[in-house]
């Protein structure tokens, strides 16, 4: 995978790093999926409390414009 990428919610006024890790070898491998499969880059995570975690891509799904 490529260097690491930090994710942080745009709310909060400061972040840094916790040392509080949670392993989740599904969401690596969906991510390597859908940056490989549409030529893509994941962004972002969308999580709203529940069990899905939406992925913010660049550029987005059916943005077919180009």
């Amino acid at each position: 995978m490529r260097e690491e990428r930090v994710f942080i919610d745009v709310k909060v006024n400061a972040a840094r790093s916790s040392g509080y890790y949670v392993r989740c070898t599904q969401l690596r491998e969906a991510i390597e999926k859908i940056e490989t499969l549409r030529e893509c880059t994941v962004v972002g995570l969308v999580y709203d409390g529940a069990n899905t975690i939406e992925l913010l891509l660049d550029p987005p799904l059916g943005d077919d414009e180009e």
